[in-house]
């Protein structure tokens, strides 16, 4: 499109469409900066009737701009510091599992470090009868393959897909029958997914605190941690 100059007194003024002006100032960008006195004769009318300079307007959307991006990288930081604090606690946890002298410390350490650096409160680990039979170690269960809890969880031990979100009150009593708040939510993880070891079931009294689509990555080492600290016990 070729320059826009002035037109000559005599001669007519020529009628351009609002989608010629624009391909034009997108054409050139610095239109503006060569005149800049129409920076604050251009009015841009609110919804409410004010009006204000094409310049202040730029100014407010730069800022608004600024903004959103300083709001960003605000939850860039949040997030990585959470990360961070993640990052910490499970390589406490695995501490902790790998210095457990034996499959009751494994369990207490476990429920410890998930109270404290995770924030949740009831905790059950149960192993296949076939590979552990004992009742006497407090936070470790044998799971008969006809028993009850199996029988309840069938899917989740026929898939053996990680399962996250609300609990019903009976599987909720079934596998924390000790808990001092009714468990509302829980993640429920094969331990040795290919050799079903057994299962590590978390729960919480937050309906919120597991959903079915957050992440299981936690999940997943949390119950390669638990499972290794298991095997090299038994």
């Amino acid at each position: 499109m070729a320059e826009l100059t002035a037109p000559r007194e005599d001669a007519p003024v020529p009628k351009l469409s609002e989608r010629e002006v624009v391909a034009y100032l997108k054409a050139h960008a610095d239109f503006l900066s060569r005149h800049p006195d129409l920076l604050e004769t251009i009015e841009l009318r609110h919804k409410a009737g004010s009006a204000v300079s094409l310049i202040e307007k730029q100014v407010d959307m730069l800022r608004a701009k600024n903004q959103r991006l300083e709001d960003r990288m605000q939850r860039l930081v949040e997030a990585a510091r959470d990360n961070e604090r993640r990052t910490q606690s499970v390589q406490r946890l695995a501490r902790t599992l790998i210095r457990a002298p034996s499959l009751a410390a494994v369990a207490a350490g476990l429920a410890k470090c998930l109270r404290e650096d995770f924030g949740i409160e009831e905790v059950f680990v149960g192993v296949m009868a076939g590979q552990f039979k004992r009742h006497d170690i407090e936070g470790i269960h044998p799971l008969d393959p006809d028993g009850r809890l199996v029988r309840t969880f069938e899917n989740f031990f026929r898939t053996r897909l990680i399962e996250c979100g609300p609990l019903p009150e009976d599987r909720a009593r079934l596998l924390f029958p000790k808990a001092a708040s009714p468990v509302q939510s829980a993640a429920i993880v094969p331990l040795e997914k290919e050799k079903s070891l057994g299962m590590l079931a978390l729960g919480s009294a937050d309906p919120q605190r597991f959903q079915p689509r957050q992440g299981k990555l936690f999940l997943e080492l949390t119950a390669d941690l638990v499972a290794a600290a298991i095997r090299a016990r038994l």
